[in-house]
């Protein structure tokens, strides 16, 4: 069976794979330039994320679907784990030792939560539409397991669940009764609601927030990321500094290099073409994204791809804003490319959950 997949895909679906690997070599290449060990490190995960993806090519969707809210259950109780006793680390507790290397949880609720507000929205045996009743029950499995991420603390992560909640509803067509309501509601407690998140907020989360607002009242301080990202972005002109030019890098005025605002070191290094690259190829994978979404006879195989490609194109499209300045920091990592075990993971585990729809949907 797996050889008949991979067949299928190499006669195909063959530009699919090629931008995946030319992805995976640039993440691969700018963290060389970063750390060599950081390469080597993001190159092991990398093997278990296509291993991963394959494992998932191998069963068909449908399956991970009726099994959607076990997994779901799984990756919550894991998250539990961490919030009661989970491996801390810069002031951070969101992993799991296990040996040798730690399991982040909260990058895995992400594959999770698409699967069970698939199965949620999309049940088998009649159409039903989104009555609050049902946008009740899938705002309330996407905020428990953001609440207990966020409370790690992970924003980031938190805000990127919330995302899929959102790109699910807008899918499912929110109709105009929940929308006013929403809105009134969300007017009348914006007040009190802001009032909690601030108390409850680190401060270094705080200063994200007032560096976005004015990164230039305190360059040395709370804006120092900020300047120092878009001036790495600014540095590297049409065509870059290379590996082995690129200053933000090479004397460490970058802070964040390898993870969230590794975007911008390979802006400095490869400059404006460069760049225009790496968004082309990521642009594919989220065209071809759509696409299985489309072409897909299936409603739950529609729903699945589209969550999957309507994530993926949210935090791509973060990542790169808040490099550049334009959005606050907010820990979202760049897929596929931000250093990163269970991240990169994920990723790859997504795009062996797309070329499964694409190849069994047809079936």
């Amino acid at each position: 069976m797996l050889a008949k997949l991979l067949v299928y895909i190499l006669r195909v679906h063959p530009a699919f794979l090629l931008v995946l690997f030319l992805l995976l070599a640039i993440d691969l290449m700018t963290l060389f330039s970063v750390a060599p060990y950081l390469a080597l490190k993001q190159g092991i995960w990398e093997v278990l994320g296509l291993l991963l993806g394959l494992g998932i090519l191998m069963v068909p969707y449908p399956m991970f679907l009726r099994n959607a809210r076990w997994i779901y259950g799984m990756i919550l109780s894991l998250l539990a784990i961490v919030f009661l006793a989970g491996h801390a680390s810069h002031g951070a507790r969101r992993w799991i030792g296990l040996g040798w290397f730690q399991v982040q949880p909260s990058e895995f609720m992400i594959l999770g939560l698409i699967l069970f507000l698939t199965w949620l929205f999309v049940p088998e045996r009649k159409d039903n539409p989104l009555t609050l009743k049902l946008f009740v029950g899938g705002l309330l499995a996407s905020v428990i397991p953001a609440v207990l991420i966020a409370r790690q603390p992970d924003l980031g992560t938190a805000f990127e669940l919330m995302i899929i909640f959102f790109v699910f509803i807008y899918l499912k067509g929110i109709p105009s009764k929940i929308v006013t309501i929403s809105l009134l509601a969300g007017l009348a407690f914006f007040p009190v609601v802001w009032e909690g998140i601030w108390a409850h907020l680190h401060e270094f989360q705080k200063d994200r927030i007032r560096a976005f607002i004015n990164p230039s009242s305190d360059p040395s301080g709370l804006g120092y990321h900020t300047i120092q990202s878009i001036v790495a972005v600014g540095s590297g002109g049409w065509f870059g500094q290379g590996l082995t030019g690129a200053t933000q890098v090479r004397y460490q005025f970058l802070p964040g290099a390898h993870t969230d605002f590794v975007f911008a070191v390979f802006s400095e290094e490869w400059g404006i073409a460069g760049a225009l690259l790496f968004l082309g190829l990521m642009s594919y994978l989220v065209w071809f994204g759509f696409r299985t979404a489309m072409d897909c006879r299936d409603p739950a195989g529609f729903y699945l791809s589209a969550g999957v490609t309507g994530f993926f194109l949210f935090c791509f499209l973060i990542n790169v804003l808040m490099v550049l300045g334009i959005l606050p920091v907010v820990g979202v990592p760049m897929p596929l490319m931000s250093y990163g075990g269970s991240a990169m993971i994920v990723s790859l585990g997504a795009m062996g959950l797309l070329m499964n729809i694409r190849f069994y949907s047809k079936r």
